[in-house]
């Protein structure tokens, strides 16, 4: 774990200046509270931002907490002797003083895996280093050594692990190490926790037989604890027994940490358990865990903190690293009292996961408001995943958002049925929104995905990317058009007999293809008529019925653009989500291509824009401005700042895509002329990037303008996505269709059961 610490004091103690006079008290999601507002907490952890130096040269990583003092390990880079090196440091949590231990590491032929402190201050590492061998078999092999230095950085121990680590190639690398009160060390690879006494002795190792990991650190009984997934894939708390080299006791109910931090001791109970929302201290009397904080309660993206423990004052460090920009801040929490803290309008994001973009945006737009704080509410529990979560999470939303007592102020539209809900009236109309903000217009968008989410005349929300999906196939062979209809695709199958359609198509693939984006082509939701009993039905399914049960995919080695070209695959379903896709497809396929999309009963373009960053403002909302205020905020943000993936929907945000893109600078020699590579062609100055299925690669070329062309037409005749699912209706023709796949009914006598279940579905959900 690596990370640049910036040269930031003047801010970060203003920021928490501000923080500590605005941040919001904020509570769990109480349904008695109206608009989904919530409950006020007794206490909140208001942030201060640390400072370790100004050194921005500086990657930090192997933080841990020893008292009053917080061990790092410091890569620094020398520009005078161009080396680097690994320096262990000691930050101050009293006074903010910091000193360098003399003990240094040249970084440029080992560093350092993991590192841990005690109370006297002796310091403790698992370091690495890189040994060539000589002679004419001459190689480079890496030793690994346990060791202990004291406080003055004198070594006291050193011993050489390697043999040890070899032994296993599975588990051959120092993943984490803990150490228990007596000084003894546990490492973690893959699977497997080696053993090691407090002279480094090996003293056997325990085989977890675990998928993975999840973590492993010492509780405050001195014993050191490892959290992994069991064979059911339940997430289990186990003592390490270091004298019975086994696990001992299991702990039951312990939360889902991700990987995300190690263990640590607790506050009032045993251990610190950091997730992707909030701190937990765990009781292995109880087996219960008790949230100390939410991290968005503190402005903090929960996903980003990578370690998080108790001072000795019983205040919280937490490190947290933003990946996206490569910052670290470390952040001091004090327990204060809420009714201490300015109090902001609280609003409440409904979703049924939540992502790390979400809790970017969310602490983005708290940072930087005065009047309204923003927290989410999240309806599917990662941490106690079960069989029916999904249909749960569904449930609960639904009934937040029918009782209206906790309706939240916004939705995550993502995974929902965007057009079933608008249509029940959930969601209040965002054009006299748009009308007036000063900052975005409707026109600032493209119009068929503004379009694309309002319903009867009323604008449920905006996307702030999306995606294409269609179906690419050589001009040759399917024209220059868009479009085309169930038979055309029959028809075109009918002709190149021996050649597959599509690779790896199955019957079940074969049936979703042909009705994720037709299926309300035989729903009227209108008058509630149903068509599943008709001849173009049958007709699917009789043609479906040609595809394989199974594709052997083990046997199979040979890539899809290799498949492509020799003509035995003839289709390429696609996603377009960056301006390299177009070229990507004429690649793959070696001569021109039409995207002539997905087949639907009554023509279209066939490609689809499927909606990413969705959210719209609920009708019950009762703070509809300050839910306004998140989603403008969030459209206004540039595309690139939080995570956004695939295509911006803002015209603006496109065309700053492509002017980036087209905007290439290239290597010159000495003389300024420019370099070309094997092919003949200039070479960027920021590299190539490009694309590899093993038995065929690709570079990607700067676009061109008939490249970008190419997508913006098909931006502009893409059609609003309707395959947010129906699951229900799906499975009703999937489950009944098996009988006819299986010769055990009629094509006719299975498409009458359908119809007659799927109507009686549609009659009750309309």
């Amino acid at each position: 774990m690596r990370k640049n610490l910036r040269g930031r004091k003047a801010t970060a103690i203003a920021l928490a200046s501000v923080m500590a006079m605005s941040l919001a008290a904020c509570g769990k999601q109480d349904g008695s509270n109206p608009g989904g507002q919530t409950e006020q907490k007794e206490y909140v952890y208001v942030p201060e931002y640390l400072e370790l130096d100004d050194n921005t040269n500086s990657s930090y990583s192997n933080m841990t907490v020893q008292g009053d003092k917080l061990y790092y390990t410091n890569y620094q880079w020398d520009e005078a002797s161009g080396e680097s090196k690994v320096v262990i440091g000691a930050y101050s949590l009293t006074d903010g003083s910091r000193e360098d231990l003399p003990i240094t590491i040249n970084a440029d032929g080992g560093g350092i895996y993991s590192m841990q402190a005690d109370a006297e201050g002796n310091i403790y590492t698992a370091e690495f280093e890189w040994n060539a061998t000589e002679g004419d078999d001459a190689y480079t092999q890496q030793t690994t050594v346990l060791h202990k230095y004291d406080a003055s950085g004198t070594e006291l121990m050193a011993q050489d692990i390697t043999d040890i680590m070899q032994q296993d190639e599975n588990n051959s690398y120092v993943g984490s190490m803990c150490l228990d009160d007596q000084g003894r060390f546990y490492i973690s690879s893959d699977s497997l926790i080696r053993l090691f006494g407090s002279d480094g002795q090996f003293q056997g190792a325990v085989q977890t037989d675990s998928q993975w990991i999840q973590g492993m650190g010492k509780a405050k009984d001195g014993k050191v604890y490892l959290a992994y997934y069991d064979q059911s894939g339940n997430v289990k708390l186990s003592q390490i027994d270091f004298d019975g080299k086994a696990l001992g006791q299991t702990y039951d109910n312990f939360p889902n940490t991700n990987g995300n931090g190690a263990l640590c001791a607790g506050i009032e109970n045993d251990l610190l358990v950091n997730t992707d929302t909030a701190l937990y201290d765990y009781s292995l009397a109880d087996q219960k865990t008790t949230e100390i904080l939410n991290w968005l309660d503190s402005d903090i993206n929960g996903s980003y903190v990578t370690y998080a423990a108790a001072t000795a004052d019983g205040k919280i460090l937490a490190v947290v690293n933003d990946w996206n920009t490569g910052e670290t801040d470390l952040v001091k929490l004090t327990k204060t009292k809420a009714s201490e803290v300015a109090q902001k309008s609280q609003i409440t994001i409904g979703t049924l996961y939540t992502s790390q973009s979400l809790q970017a945006a969310a602490v983005a737009f708290n940072k930087q408001s005065n009047e309204y704080h923003v927290n989410i509410k999240t309806y599917i529990d990662d941490n106690n995943w079960t069989e029916t979560s999904w249909a749960d999470g569904i449930t609960a939303m639904n009934n937040d958002i029918t009782s209206g007592a906790g309706c939240p102020d916004i939705l995550d539209l993502s995974n929902l049925d965007v057009k079933e809900l608008a249509s029940k009236g959930v969601f209040e109309d965002m054009t006299p929104y748009l009308e007036k903000s000063s900052v975005l217009s409707k026109d600032d968008f493209f119009e068929n995905i503004v379009d694309s989410y309002t319903f009867d005349g009323k604008l449920v929300g905006i996307p702030k990317s999306f995606t294409l999906n269609t179906i690419v196939g050589k001009t040759s062979e399917v024209g220059d058009k868009k479009g085309w209809t169930i038979d055309d695709i029959i028809a075109y199958a009918g002709q190149h007999e021996g050649a597959s359609l599509f690779e790896g198509m199955t019957k079940s693939g074969m049936l979703y293809t042909l009705l994720a984006y037709d299926l309300d082509s035989y729903i009227d939701w209108e008058t509630g008529k149903c068509s599943f009993d008709s001849e173009d039905f049958q007709k699917v399914l009789e043609f479906v019925n040609t595809f394989p049960e199974e594709y052997d995919w083990q046997n199979d080695d040979r890539s899809t653009p290799a498949k492509i070209q020799s003509g035995e695959v003839l289709l390429n379903m696609t996603g377009i989500y960056q301006l390299n896709s177009i070229q990507e497809e004429e690649a793959m396929f070696g001569e021109p291509v039409t995207y002539i999309g997905y087949p639907t009963s009554g023509g279209g373009s066939g490609t689809y824009m499927q909606a990413s960053e969705l959210y719209a403002i609920t009708a019950k909302s009762s703070n509809k401005d300050g839910a306004w205020a998140f989603i403008e905020n969030y459209l206004n943000q540039p595309f690139d700042d939080l995570y956004s993936y695939g295509l911006p929907a803002r015209k603006s945000a496109l065309d700053d895509m492509v002017e980036k893109a087209l905007n290439v600078t290239y290597m010159t020699d000495e003389n300024g002329e420019q370099i070309l590579d094997e092919n003949g062609n200039p070479i960027p100055e920021n590299g190539t990037s490009g694309i590899s299925y093993g038995d065929w690669e690709y570079t990607y070329h700067t676009p061109t303008e008939e490249e970008i062309d190419i997508l913006k037409d098909l931006i502009s005749v893409a059609e609003p996505s309707s395959a947010t699912g129906n699951d229900e209706i799906t499975n009703i023709i999937t489950e009944e269709a098996e009988a006819f796949f299986k010769g055990q009914k009629s094509v006719s006598d299975v498409a009458n059961v359908i119809q007659s279940r799927v109507q009686v579905y549609v009659n009750e959900n309309r």
